[in-house]
């Protein structure tokens, strides 16, 4: 199915006024009483499409995306959507919902996701920069 654009705008004025918006991916719907755990990847990725990000890090537990995990040899440094999309299926457990949050952010509009290790400060710095981790691109 086609993936529906979320509305940036909410976010961009906050940016605007120089302030760091903090999204809690939490939710609630009509028919539910209490609050909704909504993934915060895909939440993430929703936000990167509506604004049309140059890029979406996703931060997780190891330091990329990997083909054949656990071969630490099979490290992936750069894909494309149209590739990842096409192996989405061999991934399992925690990896499963960050590459389907890579393919829905270049779906909705962001132009690239980096997926890095979050465990310490040199990968978000290396990221920052423009490297490392696993490179989904258009």
């Amino acid at each position: 199915g086609a993936v529906q654009r979320a509305d940036g705008a909410p976010v961009e004025a906050i940016l605007n006024t120089n302030a760091v918006p903090v999204v809690s991916p939490i939710a609630q719907d009509i028919d539910s009483a209490g609050g909704l755990n909504v993934n915060a990847d895909i939440a993430a990725a929703a936000i990167a499409g509506a604004m049309s990000a140059e890029e979406l890090i996703i931060m997780t537990d190891v330091p990329g995306i990997y083909r054949a995990w656990p071969d630490t040899s099979s490290l992936i440094d750069s894909i494309s959507v149209e590739e990842l999309h096409s192996i989405k299926s061999t991934f399992a457990e925690g990896m499963a919902p960050k590459v389907q949050a890579c393919i829905d952010a270049i779906a909705a509009g962001a132009r690239a996701v980096r997926i890095i290790d979050g465990r310490s400060p040199e990968p978000f710095a290396q990221a920052l920069a423009g490297e490392g981790g696993t490179l989904v691109h258009i």
